[in-house]
């Protein structure tokens, strides 16, 4: 036997569905990113300004 069986080979339909799962993963990443900056970055105003400043941990 000198080839893989069909299952092993993908359409392009499928390459497709495995992009855009690929595109929105790292989408939701930049988000989560961009939330946890912002949320850094209020802190240390917080506490550049005197302002007490709670950790949740």
């Amino acid at each position: 036997m000198n080839q893989y069986p069909q299952d092993y080979y993908y359409t392009p339909a499928e390459y497709q569905a495995a992009q855009w799962q690929g595109v929105l993963g790292t989408l939701m990443g930049v988000a989560v990113l961009v939330a946890m900056a912002a949320w850094a970055f209020s802190l240390v105003k917080k506490a550049i300004k005197g302002e007490e400043v709670k950790y949740p941990l």
